[in-house]
């Protein structure tokens, strides 16, 4: 897979890039409210590329926002931040990949009210591409923090459907709950263990507050005792320390008296908030309303706490589990599963930002096989069947289902072939359509179809309303509630719940009968 342009409006993320990266060829530091998709053809001399992978901004999103409004109920603040999904999707539009992947924080399925989670998806299927949300938890990745973020991936309807189940997998999972303390007998069979903090960093030397160089060597002796207990996999595999010529980042921040007093006051995987409650006379000065768990002193056992930008500002919420300080750079590097050899800006606070707004390498790295192994793997050559041969059989038997149910309980009665006639006609006739989808409806249901297809024209009373999130026509729901239902009981293969043979034989159908004008229509119906 070959990166052919990186563009970034942050300078900073720019340099980083280059400097780590020297042998990509166009990295380019552009604003893309002003950088148009038909200037970056010209540098990269073409027009079509296969994928396109980037994130708007998530502080538009993020419910972390407390200092100038939220971004959620009776605070919410205007923010043209959140706007900027338009422009990416401008690039998306332009280039025409076979996939785009855009990556937020979970804030954005809800702030203002999920109007710009909704948008994204209902303007990404305008443009032709069949489109699912996924959320993604960084440590079912092997990567040791409290990480979820929210993917939504696009495909063109000429290509099977995308799993995420298939093609990103979790490799990391354990009985634990999100903060890492266990919860029954152990994890799911196949599933490595959950990394923890000190798998990341517990090999690194020794620090107080205010000690370390920004180049200094490793301690080997640590090291070793560190490997003897916790092995060498995240060092070797993931930190990649054979390939650092020396340690960078490692610097602890000063602090001052009375935070060093309160850090002692915690004890390790607390709150400021649990101490309080335990009795604790904590010294800060914080509104004790509004910043009960202003500090936290991390565990070494579990999942450290989500790496974030803030911590540019301080490190209060990010105490290390076993030394009076808080985590350096190096330290947050690692939990965001950096290589050692990756350098940052001198510039703590600017390194700091670089590194909590930045999605995990590993974590990329799992997405970025599973969309190279999705697009070299052929469909599978295991027909559906029962499997309509025109839109109007298509038709036919989904209305007969439709019309002769009506709702859930009488499907799960249903005969499996009857119930696979509705389920192949839906994807038949409906190439945009995710099954997945179909459980992220949201309340919003809109009345106008802008997707052409098969199902609005030849049976317009099921093809709407449709929910807006998701695209899926409201009538239709029952179904697809079925269709799970019986595909996690086994009762439907993997192929014949994700039905792509159904999609894109329609698909294929349609583009014979209505030849490149449907195509244009795809391309541009808003």
């Amino acid at each position: 897979m070959n990166c052919v342009a990186a563009i970034d409006f942050d300078p900073d993320a720019i340099s980083a890039f280059k400097s780590n990266f020297p042998g990509v060829g166009h990295v380019l530091e552009r604003d893309l409210t002003k950088f148009t998709p038909e200037a970056l053809r010209e540098i990269i001399g073409q027009a079509k590329v296969d994928i396109i992978v980037g994130g708007p901004p998530c502080q538009g999103f993020s419910k972390a926002r407390m200092v100038d409004g939220s971004n959620h109920g009776s605070r919410l603040v205007e923010d043209p931040r959140r706007l900027l999904f338009r422009n990416y999707l401008h690039y998306v539009e332009f280039f025409r990949p076979s996939i785009f992947v855009m990556e937020n924080v979970p804030g954005i399925r809800t702030a203002a009210g999920g109007e710009f989670f909704i948008a994204v998806q209902a303007e990404a299927r305008k443009l032709g591409y069949r489109v699912h949300a996924t959320p993604v938890r960084a440590w079912h990745y092997g990567i040791p923090q409290k990480r979820e973020r929210q993917l939504i991936i696009g495909t063109t309807c000429d290509l099977p459907i995308f799993s995420a189940e298939q093609y990103v997998a979790a490799t990391h999972g354990d009985s634990t709950d999100s903060d890492g303390a266990r919860k029954g007998p152990g994890r799911p069979r196949g599933l490595k263990k959950l990394v923890t903090l000190w798998d990341a960093i517990g090999d690194l030397p020794i620090l107080g507050a205010g000690e370390g160089e920004d180049s200094s060597p490793y301690d080997f002796r640590r090291r070793h005792l560190h490997v003897q207990r916790y092995g060498r996999n995240y060092l070797e595999d993931v930190a990649q320390v054979d390939r650092a010529v020396e340690l960078t980042g490692h610097v602890a921040r000063s602090h001052s008296a009375r935070d060093l007093r309160d850090f002692d006051r915690l004890h390790e995987g607390e709150t400021s908030l649990q101490a309080i409650e335990r009795g604790v006379e904590m010294e800060f000065p914080y509104d004790r309303e509004n910043f009960k768990d202003r500090y936290t002193k991390q565990h070494r056992n579990r999942l450290c706490s989500t790496i974030v930008a803030h911590l540019s500002k301080d490190g209060l919420m990010f105490i290390h589990p076993t030394q009076r300080r808080s985590l350096t750079v190096r330290e947050a590097a690692r939990i965001q599963s950096f290589p050692d050899w990756f350098t940052f800006p001198k510039a703590r606070t600017v390194a700091y930002r670089l590194i909590g707004n930045a999605v995990p390498p590993l974590l990329g790295k799992a997405i970025g096989r599973g969309l190279k192994r999705y697009l070299g793997t052929p469909l599978s050559d295991r027909e559906l069947s029962p499997l309509p041969t025109t839109p109007k059989q298509a038709a036919e038997w989904l209305t007969a289902i439709v019309e002769g149910t009506g709702n859930g309980q009488r499907l799960r009665t249903l005969p499996l072939d009857d119930f696979k006639k509705a389920w192949f006609s839906i994807g038949f006739l409906n190439s945009w359509l995710h099954p997945d989808s179909a459980s992220q409806n949201g309340g919003r249901v809109d009345e106008d179809v802008h997707q052409p297809a098969m199902l609005a024209d030849l049976v317009p009373e099921i093809a709407a309303p449709i929910y807006a999130s998701s695209g899926w026509p409201v009538r239709l729901i029952p179904i697809a509630r079925e269709a799970t239902r019986r595909f996690q009981q086994g009762k439907l293969r993997f192929d014949e719940y994700y039905c792509s043979h159904a999609q894109l034989m329609g698909w294929t159908w349609w583009k014979k009968q209505q030849g490149e004008t449907w195509q244009e229509g795809q391309k541009g119906t808003s």
